[in-house]
């Protein structure tokens, strides 16, 4: 079990949007790593990435990697951010399978990706936008944020992209 683990549904609050959502993990990594909150990750998601309501968000690492600045508007029911607040998102790597150099440096014999314990171990101060297989999540100081039933198992997961939120 993972000790340094926060639920990620927590962000949504008392989103009416977030009810009515399936399948919204990078929106949730988003609004978590971006401290920004439900309604505006999700805003900022269907406009760059062209998410649709209850579905998944598709080659959302290749757009972000193209993509060198977020910028959110106050559009958010709970109007705590002001207008345009930025946040610069920078490419750290993909896996080695993935032709990435972001390798686990335990490993000596071979390229062997981080999983998601020990990413968040070793860049344990930022914030950051994980891409696993099919799903995304957030890593803040070194807190783990995501879905509650990934926090027996989830930690083991490779890490394929990574982004750091600035």
């Amino acid at each position: 079990m993972l000790k340094n683990f926060k639920n990620g549904y927590q962000v949504s609050g008392s989103s009416e949007i977030a009810k009515g959502e399936k399948n919204d993990c990078v929106v949730r990594a988003v609004a978590n790593a971006c401290d920004v909150n439900y309604d505006q990750a999700h805003k900022y998601v269907a406009d760059t990435f062209g998410r649709k309501k209850g579905k998944g968000t598709q080659l959302f690492t290749t757009l972000l990697k193209t993509n060198d600045e977020m910028v959110f508007d106050n559009v958010g029911q709970l109007n705590l951010f002001q207008d345009g607040v930025k946040r610069t998102v920078k490419h750290i790597g993909d896996m080695p399978k993935l032709g990435g150099k972001l390798k686990n440096p335990k490993y000596k014999h071979k390229p062997v990706a981080y999983t998601v314990k020990e990413f968040a171990r070793q860049y344990n101060t930022g914030n950051y936008i994980i891409a696993v297989a099919k799903h995304a999540l957030a890593i803040k100081d070194g807190v783990v944020i995501d879905n509650g039933n990934y926090q027996i198992g989830g930690y083991r997961r490779p890490v394929q992209s990574a982004f750091m939120v600035a």
